[in-house]
């Protein structure tokens, strides 16, 4: 009994020492890759190279250190023979034709797998980078317009089409983006869509049409008019007044510059059309501050200060600043300040001193501020300070 277990053990030491012997290298893992492509055989490929990228580490952290150690022996012939080995694991890298091979095998998935499986790819082959590539071309009869771009990301990842503000042409020269096409023909996606990352490479072609449209966030405004033509006379849609103070300032377009005054009602097409959004302007006054005080002291130069805002779409010129009070104890030493430009979602500082002459203790002080533009509108804004 003990020499039958003897001979079990033996034999079992001998059949560890002969997997460890015979355990695959990166050379034969990488065939074994390229066999599974040649056979058409996906998932197994994606296995085999996952234990290929394996053995390529453990090998080539072992080929380094059997560098270092034969270097500081100073073992050239050693030396030698672990960075060749090292070098030659450079072979068992992915080919061009291998992606090629493994690309053609995807696209012939269903979307879900194909998609998963391409981002693999994608990550494990330095020849796979798909481009999506975007055509603006457009030629009339007074000019030619050819630009391009392309866009490379992940395959499956998200990618937003630019819509016509994006690509910043001009309306009256080309019309209106009316979207992306896979041909030159026909509309496949909208303008500012967001679509998946081709597998492989595609082209996108810009469509344009002759229209003017109208579009108004604050009021809902959107009104196209189609199959427009130079000359034709198109409604100017009516703007309701906004109930948040702001003030309708007209018609631009951003692409061309051309603008339509709010009291204007008839549009004369220019060349293609046009894409007009409505202006508004508006101002905030906000952040009163009484430097270095919180309350004002008796007969002491205070600095005043506050920020008034562009809170609408239009830049804004020549704006008075007025400052007042109905209270004859605050003194404002300069009640009239200006801004030459505050432009669209920019804001200014106005700094002046104030000086309280009375004697009252937590006395309320009224205090006005009102800034008006070059056209005569007003914006106000009531505060209220307090003695010390």
């Amino acid at each position: 009994m003990m020499k039958a277990k003897k001979t079990i053990l033996t034999l079992f030491v001998l059949i560890i020492s002969c997997t460890v012997l015979f355990a695959a290298s990166s050379k034969d893992l990488f065939q074994e890759f390229s066999d599974n492509i040649s056979s058409g055989d996906l998932s197994a490929a994606k296995e085999t190279y996952s234990d290929l990228q394996d053995k390529i580490k453990s090998e080539a952290s072992s080929a380094e250190k059997q560098m270092e150690k034969a270097y500081s022996k100073g073992n050239m012939e050693l030396y030698l023979e672990a960075r060749n080995e090292y070098r030659d694991l450079s072979g068992c890298m992915i080919t061009k034709e291998q992606s090629d091979a493994l690309l053609s095998m995807i696209v012939e998935e269903d979307a879900e797998n194909a998609g998963k499986d391409a981002e693999w790819l994608y990550s494990i082959s330095p020849y796979y980078r798909p481009t999506l590539s975007l055509d603006y071309s457009a030629s009339g009869d007074n000019y030619s317009y050819s630009y391009s771009s392309s866009i490379t990301v992940k395959p499956n990842s998200d990618v937003t089409l630019p819509d016509q503000e994006a690509l910043g042409a001009n309306s009256n020269r080309l019309g209106n983006l009316a979207g992306w096409g896979v041909t030159k023909d026909s509309v496949t996606y909208l303008p500012g869509e967001t679509i998946k990352m081709p597998l492989t490479d595609q082209t996108l072609y810009a469509i344009w049409e002759n229209s003017v449209t109208f579009k108004d966030e604050k009021t809902g405004i959107d009104e196209k008019n189609a199959d427009v033509a130079e000359g034709d006379e198109i409604a100017v849609p009516s703007v309701s007044a906004a109930d948040d103070g702001s003030v309708f300032a007209g018609w631009i377009d951003n692409t061309s510059g051309e603008y339509i005054a709010p009291d204007e009602t008839v549009y004369t097409v220019r060349g293609s059309g046009a894409n007009f959004v409505a202006l508004y302007s508006n101002l905030e006054i906000k952040d009163l501050k009484t430097i270095p005080y919180s309350t004002l002291p008796e007969n002491t130069q205070v600095t005043l200060t506050f920020y008034v805002e562009n809170t609408g779409n239009e830049d804004m010129k020549n704006l008075e600043v007025n400052i007042s009070s109905d209270d004859e104890d605050l003194s404002i030493l300069t009640d009239t300040l200006y801004f030459r430009r505050l432009p669209a979602g920019g804001s200014g500082y106005v700094s002046t001193k104030v000086v309280y002459t009375g004697s009252e203790s937590s006395r309320s002080i009224p205090l006005n501020i009102s800034v008006s533009d070059s056209d005569g509108n007003t914006w106000s804004q009531a505060f209220t300070v307090t003695s010390k």
